[in-house]
């Protein structure tokens, strides 16, 4: 889910010293380097390992401190997804390695966008800030939203106007960029995400608790490129990451979404590389959701029956959504991963959603999840935020069960 976020930052955490990442040491009795086999995540004892976390989110004039790491480790999580590593902020000046605002990283602020985008917390900080609690770090690039464009440079014939409704969700605009970056014809642009990874890789590599999620939801409007342009497309990002690494982190690779945001699987393809997780989003029904309500549009094999189109209620149509992606993922015999996913307490049934969520989760043998969001700011979210003290008291009993240090999906 890509919320426009109209983001604010204390000065006060500004003005923090950022040390350069690589000077911290992690706490190898808590945070090891992490390998995939099969349709599992191990770590460096051979356990399997499961990453479930929070997204953390930003709100107006909230600084981000190690108390609220603490929080989230307070609640059972060992991770945390970083939504603020906009494409558009870390590479403005062109394609190449050189185009990167290294300061960006440093202070949150872009250097030439001054003024225009408020300060943002610093990666440099909220991955030393990982370090330091021993909590992993998924750092997803974001390519563009509807408020951070991509870079000005990239895609001329399109306005990068600021809070441009272009490049929303399922926008034309936006479409057509991802279209043009996986099957190469935007091939500067294309080049300037390769060298983003790279550059991102370098700056992290020796740092254990750094996790790389390549994309957040990119959409296109044609599934044929979910096959093999998709398929090179990653396989460069992950070979320049590769080039800098000294050790392998893990790479999360999202499933590609058609324009009404449905996770394509009949043409996608693997990748011919190792350590990768594979990632879905997971909301719908967005809203009103109703369990006995009629979702149904496909035809579906489940549990052995085959349910035509037409055919079930709400339940079924949303363990259908996670059991055609886990079938997807595991034939590849790769480990699968939800990155995002919530239902507002607000809604009637929301309680019933998760159960259906967590139950087909763990019974399609999922190795991570990461709900949707943790906010600094309490009242930002409103029904989803688990630092709102209401919402906290209503989510996390429902997700206590599925919890734990390791795998907590096969318990």
């Amino acid at each position: 889910m890509r919320r426009t976020q109209m983001i604010a930052f204390s000065i006060v955490l500004v003005a923090i010293v950022i040390v350069q990442p690589s000077g911290f040491a992690s706490d190898p009795q808590t945070v090891q380097w992490l390998q995939t086999s099969g349709f599992n995540i191990y770590d460096e004892s051979g356990q399997t390992f499961d990453l479930h976390g929070v997204n953390l989110t930003y709100g107006a004039g909230q600084p981000l401190t190690p108390a609220d790491i603490q929080a989230v480790k307070a609640l059972g999580f060992n991770s945390i997804r970083v939504n603020n590593v906009y494409w558009g902020l870390i590479q403005p000046y062109n394609e190449s390695s050189q185009g990167i605002d290294v300061q960006y990283l440093v202070t949150g602020i872009s250097t030439p966008l001054r003024g225009v985008h408020p300060p943002i917390p610093p990666l440099d900080y909220v991955v030393n800030l990982a370090v330091q609690q021993n909590v992993y770090v998924v750092i997803c690039l974001y390519a563009w939203t509807g408020y951070y464009p991509p870079p000005q440079w990239a895609f001329p014939a399109i306005s990068h106007s600021g809070n441009n409704q272009v490049w929303m969700d399922g926008g034309a605009a936006s479409l057509r960029a991802y279209s043009g970056v996986f099957n190469g014809t935007a091939a500067k642009e294309r080049t300037g995400l390769i060298n983003t990874w790279r550059f991102i890789a370098d700056r992290y590599k020796d740092i254990p608790n750094v996790v790389f999620e390549l994309l957040n939801e990119p959409l296109v409007p044609d599934a044929s490129l979910a096959g093999n342009y998709y398929k090179t497309f990653n396989e460069q990002v992950i070979s320049a990451i590769e080039s800098v690494e000294t050790r392998s982190h893990l790479k999360l690779i999202p499933l590609l979404r058609n324009a009404v945001e449905e996770e394509i699987t009949g043409q996608s393809v693997d990748v011919s590389k190792s350590n990768v997780v594979w990632v879905s989003h997971i909301y719908a029904p967005m809203n009103n959701w109703d369990p006995n309500g009629n979702y149904w549009h496909d035809s579906f094999t489940w549990h052995g029956k085959y349910l035509p189109k037409g055919y079930g209620n709400g339940t079924t149509f949303v363990a259908w959504k996670l059991v055609s992606v886990a079938a997807k993922i595991h034939s590849w015999n790769r480990p699968w991963m939800n990155t995002e996913f919530a239902k507002q307490v607000t809604q009637t049934y929301w309680k019933s959603w998760f159960k259906i969520v967590m139950d087909t989760m763990t019974e399609q043998q999922i190795a991570g999840w990461q709900y949707y969001s943790y906010s600094l700011d309490p009242s930002k979210d409103a029904g989803w935020n688990i630092k709102d003290p209401s919402t906290q008291a209503q989510v996390i009993p429902v997700l206590q069960d599925y919890l734990g240090q390791l795998h907590p999906m096969r318990r």
